[in-house]
């Protein structure tokens, strides 16, 4: 009797102090989640190496009703996930599809219409959640033609309390999960100013925050610098992982419910000078050109807004990184390594070529990282960006222990 009475007093210490969550998902633990892309399944999944699956993308119309995506191919993944304990959540949104979500919350009755929307996906597909990727609440850093209003944030917060709801009352017997895929910095307030203290309800009613903290550099910048620097890399940098992390958690979300996101990719573009291991990032990168497309699976495309023109993004994946060798030294590349932001980045002499992007060594880092300041785990973009041998998905293996 002493041995049980032990065990729940355990049990429910880890309750009260938010170790673990009596509304538990039904399928698996919820550690590594992985984006999958409607446009890319991976032929073979590793379920054993991941957790969870964020589906991307459902892409919202002006009314609500979820787009875009192939229904047949997402039931095929939910069958596949289940069968192998592992749970999947749909992500809404996206980059080109943030559009409405601001109108679709703006009022009481939108947001019960939005909601009773996703409700319907849950059930079709049998979903153990929701992801909500708006990028970004009251921010003019999304698309231009995304709608915007100066109580995004609020907004955005009664809508998931909705949702919480009517989760709640449908599945009481199964905890679905709510998530969101959040910027580097956190959510805006009316004056477009950094939320220093965010309302307790966003801790109470979301389940996790995927920080997507790459994209920091690339594709935008003047100079060679890191896509996802870990520590601060070039001078006057004012955002990394670390610093994104502690923004989070300043802001008052605890961290378990903090998942730091990694990328498996990178960007590539031309320099105005020679790069080495002496010169380092902060070199000059030459936009009297226009963005130089980078591998073969960087299309040439345009955002859906008016006077949008079209152009490469630069992304370098992580399965052409490691198939062309360019991280061995192949091919006249050579690549460093940034002891400042604790990430690679390759050169190539003849083309004056420069790539930012992780391998397993600063995933490792990272994922070390995240166990240090007791994150919830780690979410990485996306699947089928790794090698054949999963080498990224290996690096970041230590975060489910």
């Amino acid at each position: 009797m002493l041995r049980v009475f032990l065990i729940i007093s355990s049990l429910l210490f880890y309750v009260a102090h938010g170790l673990i969550d009596q509304n538990s998902p039904t399928y698996g633990s919820h550690q590594l989640i992985t984006y999958v892309v409607d446009w890319d399944i991976p032929k073979v999944i590793p379920w054993s190496k991941l957790d969870h699956i964020a589906y991307a993308f459902a892409v919202p119309d002006r009314h609500g009703d979820l787009k875009e995506f192939d229904g047949k191919q997402l039931q095929q993944v939910v069958q596949n996930a289940h069968e192998h304990g592992k749970g999947v959540s749909l992500s809404v949104g996206g980059w080109t599809g943030s559009i409405y979500f601001s109108s679709l919350i703006r009022t009481s009755n939108n947001r019960r219409k939005f909601a009773k929307k996703i409700m319907q996906a849950v059930e079709k597909y049998d979903l153990n959640g929701v992801n909500l990727d708006w990028e970004y609440p009251n921010d003019p850093n999304g698309i231009s033609c995304n709608r915007k209003h100066p109580k995004d944030t609020d907004n955005f917060l009664a809508f998931i309390q909705v949702l919480r709801k009517m989760l709640d009352e449908q599945y009481p017997d199964e905890h679905k999960l709510i998530t969101a895929a959040v910027s580097a910095r956190v959510f805006k307030d009316a004056d477009r100013n950094v939320i220093e203290n965010l309302d307790e309800g966003w801790a109470d009613f979301m389940d996790a925050f995927y920080i997507m903290a790459y994209d920091i550099n690339g594709a935008m910048s003047n100079t060679t610098s890191s896509n996802a620097p870990l520590h601060y890399g070039v001078a006057g940098e004012h955002v990394s992982v670390e610093s994104s992390v502690q923004e989070w958690l300043d802001a008052g979300i605890p961290s378990h419910r903090l998942y730091l996101g990694v990328p498996f990719y990178g960007y590539t573009h031309k320099t105005l000078q020679h790069m080495n291991q002496h010169t380092g990032l902060n070199v000059a990168l030459d936009r009297s050109i226009e963005q130089i497309k980078g591998d073969e699976h960087d299309g040439y495309s345009t955002d859906p807004c008016p006077g949008a023109k079209p152009t490469f993004s630069g992304e370098y994946q992580w399965r052409t990184i490691e198939a062309s060798g360019i991280a061995h030294n192949a091919s006249g590349w050579v690549t460093y390594w940034d002891e400042k932001t604790q990430t690679p980045f390759s050169y190539h002499k003849k083309s004056h070529q420069f790539i930012t992007y992780d391998n397993p060594s600063s995933l490792r880092l990272k994922s070390q990282f995240a166990i240090e300041k007791k994150l919830g785990g780690i979410m990485l973009w996306s699947l089928e960006m790794d090698d054949d041998s999963n080498s990224l998905l290996n690096a970041i293996q230590d975060v489910r222990t």
